[in-house]
């Protein structure tokens, strides 16, 4: 029985991919905004987060993905390795969608996970100064998954005996 991608899924993915490249030198959930939160790092910073959750009109959903690969720029005078830096960025990004068209061939994916490429992908070249100048690529993509609209099994204590609450393994939720 295949399984519907989760987000936990997406953080797994993403962290085997960035442990199996070796051009990816730091991994981060969020956005291009937190990249200098990642500080004192050589070589391509790989950023992912979920941008959305939706229905796809075939029993399944599709996540949307941002990813954004990036590197320090170096100003000498006026010379910098920008377009060197978008090359390597661009080729490591085509590397991850590789990865993600072939994704139940890599030895670490879940064999048992639902999950196909939607080919609407692009990708796109930046340069951008935060603290530092980084240049690199933006991807934008979509994962496709099965979804069976089935509720989660959450047990909950009726209100009658006091405050109501649903116990989500250890967490308590009050109502």
């Amino acid at each position: 029985m295949s399984k519907s991608l989760t987000i936990k899924n997406v953080t797994t993915i993403m962290e085997g991919i960035a442990s199996e490249h070796p051009q990816i030198n730091a991994i981060l959930r969020g956005n291009i905004w937190d990249v200098d939160l990642t500080k004192d790092v050589s070589g391509s910073y790989l950023i992912y987060d979920v941008a959305g959750i939706t229905p796809n009109g075939f029993n399944g959903i599709d996540y949307a993905l941002d990813l954004f690969l990036c590197d320090n720029v170096t100003q000498i005078n006026t010379e910098t390795n920008e377009l060197s830096v978008q090359n390597e960025c661009s080729l490591i990004a085509l590397d991850i969608m590789s990865i993600f068209e072939n994704y139940n061939k890599v030895s670490w994916a879940d064999k048992d996970l639902n999950l196909v490429l939607n080919k609407t992908w692009s990708i796109q070249t930046f340069t951008e100064r935060f603290d530092s100048l980084y240049s690199g690529v933006s991807i934008s993509m979509s994962l496709s998954t099965s979804y069976g609209y089935a509720r989660c099994k959450i047990p909950v204590l009726p209100s009658s005996q006091g405050i109501g609450y649903m116990i989500i393994e250890s967490t308590f939720i009050i109502g």
